[in-house]
């Protein structure tokens, strides 16, 4: 039986995990939840389910694999990095991934921070836009002799990477163009084996980035 991804009908914390099964050729389910109509955009489309899969921790995203269950989109990532050899491989390597793969969650979720509904959302959208070198400036510093994030060897960050610097794209593609060794790295990215099949397909939605119930990231 294949392996199943769940999650809601979006990128944000799942879009990494998708990736790298893809690359892999892995053949698996992408289960994907749908978000009831406006105002409300109920979630009875997941929470039904939520409590019937024999999860341990009932979360979305999840991966389900035989009697392997997890939840959590970054030890899913990590688990999925191990079976696959796109982890470390030495005590050296394990300490920089670990610096390198929370540094790029921080990336992914200062975009999802920043883009959240607020009552000053106008102003702190503004003001993300406005800093977004700073949070842009120390990877394309770190790419600059580097194909990978690690060095030569492609592993489980690049593709939580990805995520972010090509959400980043999105949200402000402009101030991402000034970057050579980051777009340089996008390109990488996208012409790796299996995904850029993918990319092109119907399977991949570049939108929704993130839910209904936001203003950015939901449509183009």
């Amino acid at each position: 039986m294949a392996p199943i991804v769940g999650y809601w009908d979006v990128r944000a914390l799942a879009q990494f995990i998708r990736n790298l099964l893809v690359y892999k050729g892995v053949q698996f389910e992408d289960k994907r939840y749908k978000f009831g109509p406006a105002p409300d955009f109920d979630r009875s489309d997941w929470l039904k389910e939520k409590f019937t899969l024999g999860l341990k921790f009932p979360n979305l995203p999840y991966y389900i694999d035989g009697d392997v269950k997890i939840t959590q989109s970054l030890a899913i990532l990590r688990y999925l990095g191990r079976k696959h050899d796109l982890a470390a491989r030495n005590e050296d390597e394990t300490l920089e991934l670990d610096v390198l793969e929370q540094q790029a969650r921080d990336l992914t979720m200062r975009l999802i921070f920043a883009t959240a509904p607020n009552p000053n959302y106008e102003e702190t959208i503004k003001a993300y836009a406005d800093n977004i070198d700073n949070v842009l400036k120390p990877w394309e510093e770190h790419l600059a002799n580097r194909k990978w994030v690690l060095g030569d060897r492609l592993t489980y960050v690049d593709f939580q990477l990805y995520e972010g610097l090509d959400t980043h794209r999105e949200f402000k593609g402009d101030a991402v163009q000034r970057y050579p060794h980051i777009v340089a790295y996008l390109k990488r990215f996208e012409e790796l084996p299996n995904l850029k099949e993918y990319f092109a397909s119907d399977k991949y939605h570049k939108y929704p980035i993130l839910g209904p119930h936001r203003k950015w990231g939901f449509k183009k």
